[in-house]
């Protein structure tokens, strides 16, 4: 019941928060649909991503559909999420959209599910309500992406961590003349173990920046002069996101 309470919280009380925090991010959040995967014998990271862009991109054109869809590939996981070669996610606009899609591949889309579950053995979906936290998305074919596995601090909320997420990113774009993104993911059904989890993903280039200013203890000295204080105790793990379907 907690995990829904905290899912129904974030879906109806977070537009105010981040309408405060910059206007231009009044970005509404998404259901987002994980499922965790590992590649079956002769299925390669690429094979996925190209069914995915050409073969799962083209019916979702064809048939109207809404939805966005990336596949996270494992890079460097912490215990225990660590067992999944990829993750397989997509984003939709509402709930209906994601029944919408649903019956879509359970009928004409038959056949690409079937495929699908040729190259991946995968669990059951996760789902989780997400939000970006940026006026803009970052827009790329591929991208480093960290996720921080989190557990609220006592008397903290999903909505102090957007702020402090959305916070920290701005001050590491003002001072490393990046565009990093952010969201983050709140659990609803099917995961638990954790209160959320914030993602911060750019273009290669621009990850590299961040790291390395972290790894040379440049940029936190920055968030400590900002006055920001961490909200939650994280584990981070690092993918590779692949765009596959968007709209």
């Amino acid at each position: 019941m907690r995990l829904f309470q905290i899912f129904i919280s974030a879906l109806l009380t977070t537009g105010s928060l981040i309408a405060l925090a910059d206007h231009h991010a009044q970005n509404p959040p998404v259901v987002a649909q994980v499922w965790e995967c590992t590649l079956n014998k002769d299925a390669a990271v690429n094979d996925v991503v190209t069914f995915g862009k050409e073969k799962v991109a083209s019916f979702v054109e064809e048939n109207g559909l809404e939805m966005n869809s990336y596949l996270w590939e494992a890079v460097a996981i912490n215990d225990p999420y660590d067992e999944p070669d990829v993750r397989w996610v997509n984003y939709y606009p509402s709930w209906a959209n994601m029944y919408a899609v649903q019956a879509a591949f359970d009928t004409d889309g038959a056949g690409l599910v079937e495929e699908f579950y040729s190259m991946l053995d995968c669990e059951k979906p996760a789902l989780l309500a997400s939000r970006n936290l940026m006026s803009d998305l970052v827009i790329a074919d591929q991208k480093p992406m960290v996720a921080a596995v989190c557990q609220l601090n006592d008397g903290k909320t999903p909505m102090d961590a957007m702020k402090f997420n959305k916070q920290m990113v701005d001050v590491a774009n003002d001072a490393l003349g990046t565009a990093i993104g952010a969201s983050v993911f709140v659990p609803a059904f099917g995961v638990s173990g954790f209160d959320y989890v914030g993602t911060f993903y750019g273009k290669t280039a621009d990850m590299a920046k961040l790291m390395d200013s972290v790894r040379d203890q440049s940029l936190p000295p920055k968030f400590a002069a900002a006055g920001l204080q961490p909200v939650a105790d994280c584990v981070n793990d690092l993918h590779m996101s692949h765009l596959m379907v968007t709209q």
